[in-house]
Formats: structure tokens, C-alpha cells, sequence
């Protein structure tokens, strides 16, 4: 409830401003405002990273080779018998001096409880496992809560069932969290089977365009989040915040902003990638994002007073976190820009032309400045010919802008309208792509 009334009264802020907007500005649509600030907000964070690579090429950053902490590397596997043993054999040669392999069984209906035991049978430490029983609360968060309680490293390094990583992964990124601010760091997810067809693709390039972004928000320290796959947190920054939230659909984003309102700094290792597989089929593509949609949303209603009032988080953080919900803000302040026009030429008020053609091209001009962002990061961390840049850059922001709009205006319309909160978890589906390409990829940086 307090979330619906939060999101009701941003509705109502939102129509005020469109509405007192629209008598100082006749002869255009009010969210040229919100839209002008992301871009001058994306840039900002471009030129902060920009910075920052110039200065890590003139004084490279030394790395404390002395901080060695043992790192409980968990898995969550739910009905992954495609997967989980190459996942396993694979996790196997990280090159670490000190970790542990705990593979969490969460109530598999498949054959992961068999493959699991028989790889028991054959694997040595650091290797274990642990299945579930069928009374266990499921999900990711429970899962990860009862690995905590299970292993003693003073870092957890999260996988999803599907990661490939070079052995040499836990060496490069556990440096980050030398720096006792830091509570976490998370690695540059890549699709590894991005070439199987269009849509893995675009979720490879949407990566890329994330990664530019995360590297962005890092070099200004903002409020850098996790991403479920290829995230280390310290366990004492996990105790703080109690562990991870049974009751989200997004464990990972609400643990970024539950560490960012403790004073917890988070790390983007964008040269230290985590390859998984990217989903084959629209149908189930749109259930995912329908899920991280939702997540993220509730995530910012049921976090906004805390991080308010937090005396911890930095005002960095709080800024950047604000202004990247604003971006949520966008689908809903044009549909309420919309009804005003609609209004306004049902009474007669003639709106003029300008201000009809303006709140018709910010769908396209969000759509041109997030394709001309996918071609920087297409070219920064895939290094293809600039045509082809070029080209995937236009699909991919189509392909992002025809999901994205009326995905998180329909997940507003749910949260303002469902009697109950339902958190339903969409497993995401895995064939094993990951690893059959892993071998032949060779990242960027």
C-alpha cells in the first residue's frame, strides 16, 4: 500500500508539472525537460569515464596483491541439468589460492540433484553441494541467505547457474574490494552465444550499453549496481544489511540500494568480464524484463525514504540514484503529456502545431539518443567496423525503445491497480550456449 500511494503522488506531481508547464511553455511539450536532463546526464557520466581512462593510462592504479580473502563462490540452481555441470567444471580452475564451491540445489524437479551428487562422488574440495528440501523457501534470496549461513568466506562470489569465467576472474576483481568502503563489486556480464540469432544480439549490445553506463557511474562513484551474475559482496557489508530480501523480484538491485543507504561503496570491473547465455525467444525475453521492470520499480517505491534520510549514503549516490529514476518517470510523463494535448484539442484550446509535432518526436529522439549511445558502447567493449556498429546500434535502441516504453508503463499501471503485491519469479531459461561458445570468445576491453 504505502508503495501505491507513493506512486500515486508522483502522478500527481508529474500532471501538475505538466500542466503549469504547458501554460509557461505553449509551444512545447514538457518532457523535452526530462528528456534534455538524461542526455545531459549521460554525457556527464561519458566524461567522467573518459577522464578516468585517461588517467588509469598516465598512473595506472596499483594492485594490493597482499589482499587474498577467502572467497564462498555460490550458485542457485533450479532445474538446471543443462548447465550446471560445465558450470561446475569450469568454476573448478579458477585460479585463487583460497575459495570455496557451493553449488544450492533449490528444489530441482530435473536431473540437478543427481548430476550434483555424481559430481560429489568424483570432485574433491573445494567443491560442495547442498539440496534443498521440498519445504524450503524458494527462490534466488532464500537460497543465497542459507549459502551464507553455510560458508565462512569473508567474500560471497554470486554466480547464476550459466556463468563462464576465465580462471583467472577471481584474481582480477577481488582487488576492488581492497578498500574497506567498498561492500561490492560486479563484473561486465557479456552474452556469450550472442551470435545465435537477432535477439541475443541485442541483449549483448544492451549489456554493452549498460557496462558503458555502470563504467560511467563508477567513475564519478555513483551508485554502481549489481547484476545477479559475477557480483562479490564482502560479508560484512552482507550482515549489515541482513542478508538479501526473500520477498524481491530484483535481489540484486535491492541489495545495491539497501548497501548504497548503509554508506557501502559499490565497483564496476568493466575489464574483468562474466560471460552467460542470452535468451533465444521473445516470449521468455519479455517475462524477464517484465520481472527486472517490476523489481526495479518497487525497489526505488520501497527504498525513496531511506536513502532520503540516510545520513550514510554519500550525495553522489543519492543524486545519481535519483537520476536514474527519472528515467522511469519518462513513459509515464509522455502519457500524461499526451492526455493534456488530448484535452486540449478536445476543448477547443488549439494547441499549436509546434507543440503537437514536439510531444510526437520524443519517442523517436530518445530512441536516436540511445542509438547513438549503443554505437559508443558497441565500440568500446565489442571493437566491431563502425558500419556494423552503426547498424546494430539502430536496431538495438529500436529493439530496447519498443520493449522498454510500454513495459514500465504497463508495471505502473499494475502496482497502482493489483489488490495484492505477487512476486512471481519467471526462471530464465538455459541450453547451454554459454558454455559451447565460451571457449571461443576472447572479450574486449
Amino acid at each position: 500500500m504505502p508503495q501505491k500511494i507513493l506512486l500515486a503522488s508522483m502522478i500527481g506531481v508529474i500532471w501538475l508539472i505538466v500542466v503549469l508547464t504547458g501554460k509557461v511553455m505553449e509551444s512545447y511539450s514538457s518532457v523535452i525537460l526530462l528528456l534534455v536532463f538524461m542526455l545531459l546526464y549521460t554525457w556527464l557520466i561519458t566524461l567522467a569515464m573518459v577522464h578516468q581512462k585517461r588517467m588509469e593510462t598516465r598512473r595506472p592504479k596499483q594492485v594490493n596483491e597482499q589482499y587474498l580473502p577467502k572467497v564462498s563462490v555460490v550458485i542457485s540452481a533450479h532445474n538446471e541439468e543443462v548447465v550446471i555441470a560445465d558450470t561446475v567444471h569450469h568454476l573448478m580452475k579458477l585460479d585463487y589460492p583460497n575459495f570455496e564451491l557451493l553449488i544450492m540445489d533449490d528444489r530441482s524437479q530435473d536431473q540437478t540433484p543427481q548430476i550434483l551428487t555424481e559430481l560429489g562422488q568424483t570432485l574433491g574440495a573445494p567443491y560442495r553441494y547442498y539440496l534443498r528440501p521440498a519445504d524450503a523457501i524458494p527462490g534466488k534470496p532464500a537460497v543465497l541467505n542459507e549459502a551464507l549461513t553455510m560458508t565462512d568466506g569473508e567474500v560471497i562470489c554470486v554466480f547464476d547457474a550459466d556463468a563462464y569465467v576465465e580462471p583467472d576472474f577471481l584474481r582480477k576483481i577481488v582487488p576492488f574490494l581492497a578498500d574497506e568502503n567498498v561492500g561490492a563489486v560486479q563484473a561486465r556480464k557479456v552474452i556469450a552465444n550472442w551470435r545465435e540469432n537477432w535477439l541475443t544480439k541485442c541483449q549483448n549490445y544492451e549489456y554493452s550499453l549498460d557496462s558503458h553506463f555502470q563504467y560511467g557511474r563508477d567513475s564519478v562513484r555513483g551508485a554502481v549496481e549489481l547484476r545477479g551474475n559475477g557480483q562479490l559482496v564482502k560479508r560484512e557489508a552482507l550482515e549489515e544489511v541482513n542478508g538479501w530480501n526473500n520477498n524481491t523480484l530484483t535481489d540484486d538491485l535491492d541489495l545495491s540500494t539497501r548497501l548504497h543507504i548503509e554508506g557501502w561503496d559499490i565497483r564496476f570491473a568493466h575489464k574483468v568480464p562474466v560471460f552467460e547465455e542470452g535468451i533465444t525467444r521473445f516470449g521468455s525475453l519479455l517475462k524477464q524484463r517484465r520481472r527486472w521492470t517490476e523489481g526495479t520499480l518497487f525497489r526505488y517505491l520501497e527504498y525513496a525514504g531511506p536513502l532520503l534520510k540516510s545520513r550514510k549514503a554519500s550525495l553522489r549516490t543519492t543524486l545519481d540514484m535519483i537520476a536514474y529514476f527519472l528515467e522511469f518517470l519518462l513513459p509515464l510523463w509522455l502519457v500524461l503529456d499526451f492526455i493534456q494535448l488530448g484535452w486540449g484539442l478536445l476543448t477547443s484550446s488549439d494547441p499549436s502545431s509546434t507543440r503537437i509535432i514536439s510531444s510526437f518526436l520524443v519517442v523517436p529522439v530518445f530512441c536516436i539518443s540511445m542509438s547513438v549511445a549503443l554505437v559508443v558502447a558497441i565500440i568500446r567493449f565489442n571493437r566491431p567496423r563502425f558500419p556494423e556498429a552503426l547498424g546494430w546500434g539502430i536496431i538495438t535502441g529500436l529493439y530496447m525503445t519498443i520493449i522498454w516504453f510500454p513495459m514500465v508503463f504497463g508495471i505502473m499501471v499494475k502496482v497502482l491497480f493489483q489488490k495484492k503485491r505477487r512476486t512471481r519469479w519467471d526462471k530464465t531459461e538455459h541450453t547451454g550456449s554459454a558454455h559451447r561458445h565460451g571457449d571461443k570468445l576472447t572479450p574486449s576491453v
